[in-house]
């Protein structure tokens, strides 16, 4: 039964994040850089700055570069304060949420040689449909 209440969590995440995007937006740049094999997606969030991300489907190499944010990566993590420079890996399927109390820069990494942020995306991303529709499945 512990599946199934990390399924309801990540459900209310999801329909926090709907409510969320009826409020105004801030623009939070991304940069992508590619190196041999490597895809790495640079974002920088302004200060004061609430944010949901996206659900990836492997676990996650994180590298805060600048900044200070309270971050929640998954139902079986405390919710913590991170401090720039750190590095850190978040689960597969969970959807991070975190208050940027600085201005931050955060970047996630991914083995690829892909070039093709559309392509990128599809092969590391778990769209909110599909995760709802393998979660009822299991």
């Amino acid at each position: 039964m512990k599946e199934l209440e990390v399924f309801k969590n990540q459900l209310n995440i999801t329909e926090l994040e709907k409510e969320c995007l009826k409020l105004e937006q801030v623009s939070c740049p991304v940069i992508h850089e590619f190196a041999d094999g490597v895809y790495v997606r640079k974002t920088m969030m302004p200060a004061g700055t609430f944010a949901i991300g996206k659900r990836h489907k492997y676990r996650t190499y994180n590298i805060l570069l600048r900044g200070k944010i309270t971050v929640f990566m998954g139902e079986h993590l405390p919710v913590c304060e991170i401090i720039a420079p750190c590095t850190f890996i978040s689960d597969a399927g969970v959807k991070k949420m975190a208050f940027f109390h600085e201005d931050t820069e955060w970047l996630n990494v991914h083995p690829t040689n892909e070039t093709d942020i559309e392509k990128i995306e599809n092969a590391f991303i778990i769209s909110d449909t599909d995760f709802i529709e393998v979660k009822k499945e299991g």
